[in-house]
């Protein structure tokens, strides 16, 4: 019988892209394995896992975290709801193994597996695990993860560092512009409004005209604001709402300007880039300590959301004028990145089941 695998959890493209890479990795290796996938319909996989070929149920869910006490209360019974009805799709679909990918939506049916006595792994992908892995973390066989500062929160032995599954990116050519240093400025796929402002309210401020070249995703709410504030400040960018092919531009890049979620930080490192990091103030400081391993690892710059408007500019000024500081950074970077992730997780999941051959097909 085709073995069963679950991916649960969601919400957003930090949790789903990475379990859509996994997800095509085990297809790979198992080639008769049934994959498929347990959301909720409020969240990025309700549109995107249908669309990439895979199954999907969805399960009563609501967020708990940083919610007032009557809300949390509500999200608590949500969760017990949403459980039991996990609880019923893995029994109906006779499920092997359950992977929890993160976000809110993976509780339930994480929990589910556990009670069912199910095989049962976390991807944790933030340096700083939220309270509902930290809680299940105690519980499944294994925490697979892409920052070392993770395992401080869960059992002894419990954690695994195989980084984190993502897209295939194209590694960073530094240099190939000379004279030329060329700036990707971006905040996720929404974009982010205060690494926006910090920007294009320092164009004055970084001596375009001496060498810089910026391509700058927007998100589709500040595009117009932000092509009016190049256009007034006389400088020439290549800005869009979201550039469908980011990962080939990583090749065209000497430095990232970014928010630091945790697809992010993989990606950078894969790529082998040099960054300037702006955590999202309001992520529960899971960005702030992603950004923070990477600058202890000598990969990138922090700068705090409170900060961007007066020391972005100066920050991207001084690494854009140090190309042996950038070609350093960058190094650093290459180093933390892990590319075989997807199958690194699937190995160690796949010593747990005897129909598993955990090899390539």
């Amino acid at each position: 019988m085709a073995l069963v695998v679950v991916l649960a959890g969601g919400g957003t493209g930090g949790h789903v892209f990475p379990a859509l890479a996994l997800a095509d990795a085990i297809g790979k290796r198992e080639p008769q394995a049934r994959v498929r996938f347990v959301g909720t319909e409020r969240g990025i996989e309700k549109r995107v896992v249908p669309a990439a070929g895979y199954p999907l149920d969805f399960v009563p869910a609501l967020p708990v975290v940083g919610k007032r006490p009557l809300e949390q209360l509500r999200g608590l019974a949500v969760a017990a709801r949403g459980t039991l009805a996990a609880f019923r799709i893995l029994r109906r679909e006779r499920a092997d193994l359950v992977i929890g990918v993160g976000g809110y939506a993976s509780f339930p049916t994480v929990a589910a597996a556990i009670l069912r006595g199910i095989p049962t792994a976390l991807l944790n992908v933030d340096a700083q695990p939220g309270r509902a892995n930290r809680l299940l973390g105690r519980f499944a066989r294994a925490v697979f993860t892409q920052f070392e500062e993770s395992a401080r929160w869960f059992p002894r032995g419990r954690c695994l560092r195989t980084g984190m599954p993502v897209r295939s990116v194209c590694q960073a050519r530094p240099g190939e512009d000379a004279g030329v240093v060329r700036v990707l400025v971006f905040g996720g796929s929404q974009g982010a409004r205060a690494l926006n402002r910090a920007v294009v309210n320092g164009l004055d401020q970084l001596g375009l005209q001496d060498g810089f070249r910026i391509t700058h995703q927007t998100g589709a709410d500040d595009l117009e604001q932000v092509r009016s504030a190049y256009a007034a400040a006389g400088v020439r960018a290549e800005i869009a709402a979201f550039f469908d092919d980011l990962p080939e531009r990583y090749a065209r890049t000497d430095l990232v300007v970014s928010r630091a979620g945790a697809s992010t930080i993989a990606e950078l490192c894969l790529a082998g880039l040099p960054s300037i990091l702006v955590p999202l103030r309001l992520a529960n400081d899971h960005q702030m300590a992603n950004a923070r391993a990477l600058e202890s690892a000598g990969a990138a710059v922090v700068v705090p959301e409170g900060e961007a408007a007066e020391r972005l500019p100066r920050e991207i000024r001084r690494l854009g004028s140090d190309p042996e500081l950038r070609a350093r950074m960058g190094e650093a970077a290459a180093r933390r990145a892990v590319p075989d992730a997807a199958e690194r997780i699937w190995d160690a999941c796949a010593a747990w089941l005897p129909g598993a051959t955990g090899g390539i097909a």
